[in-house]
């Protein structure tokens, strides 16, 4: 009995001087205002640090994360961005407060044991974090949208004789509200390493439908015809090596149509036109671009003879000299144009020239027509009026005389064959278009003018009969004074 009370009295004892320790000691620990030993807040060790102290290394170490860079890929490109720039935001802004109370709450055993555990082993607070939406949109957006652009065929020009491919640009969209998402889960959720990282955004690729390789099979002459305008006016020459040049490397792919009034107009001083002879309504007027449907019609015989479709052409009001009857193709306003599509299978290049007095253009594309078939455009006038005499009065010339003030042209109508041989025998023969041309009158001035001899005579014959009358006029007065005198 007295043995198991002096055990129990020495459990008592032992017990009491273990309260007795842990008094003395959470007394030494907790009696300064610092962080306790093994308290950290992510990387940053605070034990013994006052709560300022903590503070200060805090913030060194938020800077630090606003400032890691984040590396945007878009598609082949890339930029760098600070999280900072995204908008990254700490959201458990209580974490000071909360690492320093670690050994603080609970009861005195409780502190004693969670101390006594983080000298042993540290407790780490972590950071929660998560990028401002608005600002991570507004970031992204400035720093990638001029990455965005549109696909782009590849392109051909023609340089000394030679083609010159431009490689395609595969078009590329950029998916915002994917990418915004995707960034912010990867800062909230996977980035516990919080070091600088890469970030791929979400992208669309658009590649176009025309390369470079097939660019390189457009080396065939599908059609060519040239017209001689060397003595024209030089207004009528600057349009005609005007017009060809809005039209000289235009690339038209399958399917596309091709209007050469809306290639070449308006027709102003500004685009480098000149007054120039043109018809209008019968008439040869001086008009602002006149001579441009020499360039139209000259790009219609090419055309015709790459066999392209032709959706729109018009003869001229009067026939011209510079090509068959109706192989001509006149521009008009808005309501005579030449219009064409490319019906081949790969695109073709329009390539226009001049040199002073020749224009010339050539349909370069791929040939796909066989090698023993050949084509030969034939015109057939099919009916003419001859021009009919008007006559106009002129009192400045002499009675019986005529002059011609302007010469009739003889109208015309005419049809446009196309001849298919096949190995030099005729297989077929096509009407490309049939075209009707006015006749104007020669116009005939008529002499109404006396000639100077019967002039004279009248003249003579009509101061006589004064004469006469004044005669007659005093013999009858000289009659009255005697019969008045008697």
């Amino acid at each position: 009995m007295k043995q198991k009370r002096t055990i129990i009295i020495a459990v008592i004892v032992a017990l009491l001087a273990l309260i007795g320790g842990m008094a003395v000691y959470m007394l030494k620990v907790t009696g300064e205002d610092v962080y306790f030993t093994g308290v950290h807040v992510e990387s940053l060790d605070m034990s013994g640090l006052t709560k300022e102290e903590a503070k200060d290394k805090f913030d060194t170490y938020w800077n630090s994360l606003l400032a890691t860079e984040v590396e945007i890929k878009i598609g082949e490109d890339t930029e760098k961005m600070t999280l900072g720039e995204l908008g990254l935001t700490l959201t458990n802004t209580d974490i000071l407060e909360e690492a320093y109370n670690l050994g603080r709450e609970g009861n005195v055993l409780k502190r004693f044991f969670q101390i006594k555990k983080m000298e042993k082993e540290p407790t780490v607070c972590s950071l929660q974090v998560e990028l401002d939406k608005d600002q991570e949109e507004k970031a992204l957006t400035e720093k990638t949208k001029s990455y965005e652009r549109k696909k782009k065929n590849a392109t051909l020009t023609r340089k000394d004789g030679k083609f010159v491919v431009k490689d395609e640009v595969n078009g590329l969209a950029i998916n915002y509200t994917d990418s915004i998402e995707k960034l912010a889960d990867q800062v909230k959720n996977n980035w516990s390493d919080r070091k600088a990282f890469s970030f791929e955004m979400t992208v669309e690729i658009d590649k176009p439908e025309y390369t470079a390789q097939i660019m390189n099979q457009i080396q065939d002459k599908l059609g060519t015809y040239a017209t001689d305008y060397g003595t024209s006016a030089s207004g009528r020459k600057q349009n005609v090596a005007r017009g060809a040049k809005y039209i000289n490397g235009t690339i038209l792919y399958p399917g596309q149509s091709f209007s050469v009034y809306d290639t070449v107009a308006p027709f102003t001083s500004e685009r480098g036109y000149a007054l120039a002879g043109a018809y209008e309504n019968g008439k040869t007027v001086q008009s602002m671009g006149g001579g441009i449907c020499q360039v139209s019609t000259t790009l219609y015989n090419a055309v015709i003879r790459a066999e392209l479709q032709v959706d729109e052409r018009s003869p001229h009001s009067m026939t011209v000299s510079y090509v068959p009857r109706s192989a001509d193709a006149a521009i008009a306003g808005t309501y005579k144009d030449l219009k064409f599509t490319n019906n081949t299978e790969l695109p073709i290049y329009i390539e226009g020239s001049t040199d002073g007095s020749t224009i010339r253009f050539t349909i370069w594309g791929k040939e796909t027509r066989p090698s023993n078939r050949e084509i030969e455009i034939v015109s057939e006038t099919t009916s003419s009026t001859s021009p009919r005499i008007k006559e106009e009065k002129d009192d400045t010339l002499e009675e019986g005389k005529t002059k011609i003030l302007e010469q009739g042209r003889t109208g015309y109508t005419a049809k446009l064959w196309k001849i298919v041989k096949i190995d030099g025998k005729q297989t077929e023969k096509i009407l490309l278009n049939t075209s009707s041309y006015s006749s104007t009158p020669t116009r005939v001035a008529v002499g109404t003018k006396k000639k100077e001899e019967e002039k004279e005579k009248k003249e003579q014959e009509n101061k006589t009969t004064e004469q006469g009358k004044e005669t007659e006029k005093t013999t009858e007065k000289s009659q009255e004074t005697s019969e008045a005198e008697e």
